[in-house]
């Protein structure tokens, strides 16, 4: 009898190591990484010009080709932060940017943040645009940024995917986002 809960301990030991490692696997594919950001303090505004990887996880590239729309959500968040309580969120700005496959006339559309269309013939020419420079102003509502930081991160904007994908809460294959960057903003 002994021997059987040893077997059954390994078997056990053993799919939890797969399982593990295919999660892992699922998580790094998954990634679009904001390579390069610039960041300039004007009196008035904060202007964010960032670079993002040119490459989309291949189950992204799978749904635009069967047509469904794929929306990504751009978040920059102004912080303080406060010492011995919880942090306050200053300005919280979120920036929708959109691909989309038109299969009866066999090109892509691509709307940017500030919400100007442009339609495509190659598939690649139109990721590089969804994922090229963009350039972000955004208005200064504190004129004092003491102790406080810029967070600002990219991700799949879920909420816009079919219904039956939506549904799917266990396929960690849909979690696509970015590294998340924080500035101090007393450093600019």
């Amino acid at each position: 009898m002994c021997y059987f809960r040893k077997n059954n301990l390994h078997l056990l030991l053993f799919f939890t190591f797969i399982l593990n490692l295919n999660l892992t696997f699922a998580k790094i594919n998954n990634q679009i990484s904001i390579s390069q950001i610039k960041l300039e303090n004007n009196q008035e505004n904060i202007v964010i010009d960032l670079k993002q990887s040119s490459q989309l996880p291949p189950k992204i590239i799978e749904l635009l080709e069967r047509g469904i729309p794929i929306a990504f959500n751009l978040k920059i968040d102004l912080i303080k932060e406060e010492k011995y309580w919880f942090d306050k969120a200053l300005n919280q700005n979120n920036f929708i940017y959109q691909i989309k496959y038109f299969s009866l006339r066999k090109v892509f559309e691509v709307i940017d943040i500030n919400g100007n269309k442009k339609i495509f013939e190659d598939e690649q020419e139109a990721i590089n645009n969804l994922l090229s420079d963009k350039e972000i102003i955004i208005k200064k509502k504190y004129s004092q940024l003491n102790n406080t930081k810029l967070k600002i991160w990219l991700e799949l904007d879920k909420k816009r995917l079919p219904k039956a994908i939506q549904a799917d809460i266990f396929n960690k294959s849909w979690d696509v986002a970015s590294n998340i960057i924080i500035f101090d903003m007393n450093k600019l």
